[in-house]
């Protein structure tokens, strides 16, 4: 006998936002001149659009551009997407990215290159099949395509802002990540999740860890380190939270990470002490299942060495609370 409840309309799935995107991901951090930013491209064929955004803390003024436009025609293996006023031009090898956005009140040049080798996150299935991968969470267990690259880089260019420093050009120079991901995803059913990126010039790390609501008992955890003995990936990363600050984010971010030869790494992100942190949508804003990002640029401190360095340290939730 069915339950009482079966005649009833049901509660949607997150299996139901299970979705197909390609994302580029670009990150900017320039403690010296005092810029950071994330600019974002993100294709969604399953409903014909391409969303581009991007969030800028200049000198201590937020700078915000977003904009929404049909999926591109002609998308397979194009040097050039986006759009004549947010556009992304790739070439190579080696690896180089060249973005430009126009936007109401700021102009932004970058150009991402001289990058370690890229990453990718698949090698830590095989090296680490203990855990839990990225492909199996985000994709409910459905063994759908997952794939993720990133590349730890430098950034050079220019933004000009209509701010307090209004026709001024800032430049920028410092350490930059692209993130790329094509992929079978489900956002909206993610519970909460860490993403870092630690540059320390001569040493890169990219970790993160999820879960979904879902199964929130199960979490995913994935990670590198690149440096001059060449690009390893972790086999363990435990996040402790240590302390409070604004918009309940921790004091203090301590990674604890050990590479699979067994060598142990210890990042502390004082978040508290940001240098800045802009906001960031990874869905549609308005649409069912909408997931709240913060991105906080942070200066990190590698404690086995002593070695100073800049961080993004983003946080998610469903709930909307960085904190959760």
């Amino acid at each position: 006998m069915p339950a009482a409840h079966e005649d009833l309309p049901h509660p949607v799935p997150p299996l139901a936002y299970l979705r197909w995107k390609e994302n580029w991901f670009f990150i900017a951090m320039d403690p010296v001149d005092e810029v950071y930013g994330v600019v974002h491209f993100n294709f969604e064929p399953g409903f014909e659009r391409a969303r581009y955004s991007c969030r800028l803390s200049v000198r201590g003024e937020l700078y915000e551009h977003t904009v929404e436009a049909p999926f591109p025609a002609e998308f397979a293996f194009a040097r050039a997407i986006g759009l004549e006023n947010f556009a992304l031009r790739i070439s190579g090898p080696p690896s180089r990215f060249e973005l430009a956005v126009s936007a109401r009140d700021f102009t932004l040049e970058l150009v991402f290159d001289q990058g370690r080798p890229v990453f990718d996150f698949a090698s830590c299935r095989s090296a680490n099949p203990d855990m839990p991968s990225f492909q199996e969470v985000m994709t409910l267990g459905t063994n759908l395509p997952y794939n993720h690259q990133q590349q730890a880089m430098r950034v050079h260019g220019s933004v000009r802002t209509a701010g307090a420093a209004a026709g001024a050009l800032v430049p920028v120079s410092g350490y930059g990540y692209r993130d790329h991901s094509w992929c079978v995803r489900s956002d909206a059913g993610v519970a909460s999740h860490f993403w870092c990126a630690f540059h320390f010039g001569d040493r890169a790390f990219g970790v993160k860890e999820i879960h979904t609501r879902a199964r929130p008992a199960v979490w995913a955890r994935e990670g590198y380190v690149s440096d001059a003995e060449g690009e390893r990936v972790l086999r363990s990363m435990e996040f402790h939270r240590e302390g409070s600050s604004s918009e309940g984010l921790p004091a203090i971010l301590r990674v604890h990470l050990k590479d699979l030869f067994g060598r142990a790494y210890t990042v502390h992100c004082d978040v508290a002490n940001r240098y800045a942190q802009v906001p960031l949508l990874s869905e549609k804003p308005g649409s069912q299942g909408v997931y709240h990002l913060t991105e906080n640029f942070c200066p990190c401190r590698l404690e086995e060495t002593g070695a100073k360095g800049c961080a993004l340290v983003e946080i998610g939730s469903a709930g909307g609370s960085s904190g959760s």
